[in-house]
Parts: C-alpha cells; sequence; structure tokens
C-alpha cells in the first residue's frame, strides 16, 4: 500500500476526475489524500476523509466581472486577450498562494507519490528540487504533446500541421515561463531554493514526466508519435448516486415527460443569460420537446412561472440522468462530453472557452451529434436548427 495525494485546481469538472482516481487507489489499498480548492471539501471527503485546502480565492475568481469577461466570451478578442494579460499579473499573489497551500498538503501528508492537474505548479517543484514522484492526470488533450491535426489548447480551429505544431511550442513557452517560473521562482526564494530553469523545465515536461489522458480513445486515439511515458486510458467517473436520491417531483415529470432533452452549461456564463433561456424555453415549445435544465452558474436564467414540459434540475448525477433524456445540449466541458458518450446519447455542443471547442469537434468528427456554435453566435435561428438536427 502506498500513499498518494492527489492535486487538482479549477472547477467542478476538473476534480470529478480526481476524485474517480482516488475512489480506484482507495479499492485497491492505497491510501488516498485530496488538496483541492477550500470550496470542495465536502465534495473530496466523500472519497477521503484526508483533505488540505488551497485557497479560496482562486475558484473566488470566478464571479469576478473581469474573469465573466473571458468565460463568458464578452467583448472582443482583443478586449478578453487584454484582460488576460491583466489577471496573469493581478493574479500573481493567488497564484504564489496555491504553490504554497500545495506544498503544505505534500509535507503534512508526506506521499509516496502525487497525481496532479496541470494548473498545479507545486508538483513540478516537488520533482525537480525535493526528488518527489510526481504525475500528471489530464482530462483533456491537447497539451504538451504534439497532435498534428489539432492545435494546442486555447489556440482556435486546426489549421496546417505546421501552424497546428507551432501551436504547442508557444503553449509549452507560456506554461514554462508564465506559470511555472513565474509564479514559481519567487516562491522558491522564499524557500531559499535553487530556482527553476527553462531548459530542466522543458526537459522533464515533456521527456520524463509520466502522463496520462484520461479520456474516451474512441473521441482521440492515442497519437503515434507520442513518447511511450504519455499514455490515452479513459475517462474516470465515480459513481456519484450513491449519496443522491431523485425528488417525486423529478419522478413524476419523466414519468409524464420520457425522453426530455438535457440543456446545462456547468460553470460557465455569458453576456445575456435571460435571453439564453428565454430562446431555450420558446424554441423547446415550439418543436413539442420537453426539456430538463441546469441553470447551474448562471448562464441560463429563468422565468418563476415556465411551461409543465419544462423542469429545472440542480446538482443532479449525470450517471442517473443521462440514461434517461433522449439527447444533451451542454457547454463541452470534458467531463459532461464523456458523460453523454458513455450513454451513447446525441450532443449538441455550444463551447464558451478553451477545449469545449475541441469536443465539438470530436463529437461531430465521431457521428454523435451536429457540429455546435460558440455561445457568442446564440440566437433562436442557430440554436432551433441545431436542436432540429440533434433530435431528427
Amino acid at each position: 500500500m502506498s500513499k498518494v495525494l492527489l492535486m487538482s485546481l479549477g472547477s467542478r469538472g476538473d476534480m470529478e476526475p480526481f476524485l474517480a482516481k482516488g475512489e480506484e487507489l482507495i479499492e485497491e489499498g492505497h491510501e488516498v489524500a485530496f488538496c483541492m480548492p477550500a470550496q470542495f471539501e465536502s465534495l473530496a471527503k466523500q472519497v477521503s476523509p484526508s483533505f488540505y485546502p488551497m485557497t479560496a480565492d482562486f475558484l473566488a475568481l470566478m464571479d469576478d466581472p473581469e474573469v465573466k469577461k473571458i468565460t463568458g466570451q464578452i467583448g472582443s478578442g482583443w478586449s478578453r486577450l487584454k484582460t488576460i494579460l491583466k489577471l496573469l499579473r493581478s493574479t500573481k499573489p493567488i497564484q504564489q498562494q496555491l504553490i504554497r497551500d500545495q506544498k503544505t498538503a505534500d509535507d503534512a501528508f508526506k506521499p509516496d507519490s502525487i497525481i496532479y492537474h496541470i494548473k498545479c505548479v507545486y508538483p513540478v517543484i516537488a520533482a525537480l528540487r525535493y526528488n518527489r514522484n510526481v504525475a500528471l492526470l489530464s482530462p483533456v488533450p491537447c497539451l504538451l504533446y504534439v497532435v498534428d491535426d489539432e492545435p494546442a489548447i486555447g489556440f482556435g480551429r486546426p489549421k496546417s500541421p505546421w501552424w497546428n505544431r507551432m501551436t504547442y511550442s508557444i503553449s509549452n513557452y507560456a506554461l514554462i515561463n508564465q506559470a511555472i517560473l513565474g509564479y514559481g521562482n519567487p516562491v522558491l526564494k522564499e524557500w531559499n531554493e535553487k530556482p527553476l530553469e527553462k531548459k530542466e523545465l522543458k526537459s522533464f515536461l515533456l521527456e520524463k514526466l509520466p502522463v496520462e489522458f484520461a479520456i474516451s480513445q474512441e473521441l482521440f486515439p492515442r497519437p503515434k508519435n507520442w513518447p511511450q511515458h504519455v499514455v490515452v486510458t479513459k475517462f474516470r467517473e465515480r459513481n456519484k448516486t450513491k449519496q443522491w436520491e431523485p425528488s417525486d417531483q423529478l419522478l413524476t415529470f419523466l414519468e409524464k415527460h420520457p425522453n426530455p432533452l438535457y440543456i446545462g452549461f456547468g460553470s460557465m456564463i455569458n453576456g445575456n443569460p435571460r435571453e439564453v433561456g428565454r430562446i431555450i424555453i420558446e424554441t423547446c415549445s415550439e418543436l413539442e420537446q420537453p426539456v430538463l435544465i441546469n441553470t447551474s452558474w448562471g448562464g441560463i436564467e429563468l422565468d418563476d412561472q415556465l411551461p409543465d414540459h419544462v423542469f429545472v434540475v440542480s446538482d443532479i448525477p449525470y450517471d442517473w440522468l443521462f440514461g434517461k433524456v433522449r439527447a444533451v445540449v451542454h457547454h463541452g466541458g470534458s467531463g459532461t462530453t464523456h458523460s453523454a458518450l458513455r450513454f451513447q446519447k446525441k450532443q449538441l455542443i455550444i463551447p464558451h472557452i478553451a477545449d469545449q471547442y475541441l469536443w465539438n469537434r470530436l463529437i461531430h468528427k465521431a457521428g454523435y451529434g451536429p457540429i455546435g456554435f460558440p455561445i457568442k453566435k446564440f440566437n433562436k435561428e442557430r440554436f432551433k436548427k441545431g436542436l432540429q438536427n440533434l433530435v431528427r
């Protein structure tokens, strides 16, 4: 038996693969602890009592109006880029506190190994300065390692193989120089440790670091040119129904309206959530399509009075729900994409940011749904056409 510290940073979707991995490790007899934003303590303790919090300030950034401009695709591309650059500077104290919190967890739990999310900087420091055993777990591909027909996450649509390959050099440069050196070296100075260097970081990340992409090989077969220490396995999803029961109202709705749509945008928001909600209700009414809607973090706003073919849900386990729906309309997060795929459901993805555009392409390419459109282009005509193509 070994001690494993699982370390993840981001929204709920970034936590779930690590929680599922933790369940697997516990079943195998290992001792597991989690290091995650403080907001996820109760969630993580459903799997293991050992929890070490990172500052809540990181996740609180999601409510910052400047961050909402990015996640909601509000404003021009140039204005959002300027906002990103501004945030990289202004959030430096939070990023450095995250590194300190991650080291606190490591020092307290004393694990034999650390499995971490790419947003976490400390595990790289731990490997290179403290000789720790670390591995990267990612629910998203197109990071670090070149994929000829897809650019690195965040670089838009695929173009020529030359350009696609170039984006990985740019992305890795930003990861090394901004996230690891920019945030990490000042903290290493506090700890009286030797600063990290670009050359050793590049060698470690691309030649030595064990990496598992926990994603469906049906959607993303492993590229043949990847090194042997980089693997594509499967999407990890824990059984979330063990501590959840459906309400009588939900069961009554499903009995009256079998095979409804599911629509939800997870932690994503947009510039006009009330208009988005109005269009969803009108379109589903016109198509006589019953629908379950998850308003989530505010990406969809609804009136208090709703038609009887509409039911609002929240925090509902997809492994319970998706076997009971006709199709899924969502933002394109890796977790929702794979949960719907598990039940072979058609999907319409309305991407907001980052890897969601990739999943939109991969789901369409695999034949699981029509190509979606960005949330910035959401209107009734596009949405109605998308639904018609989805359910035909």
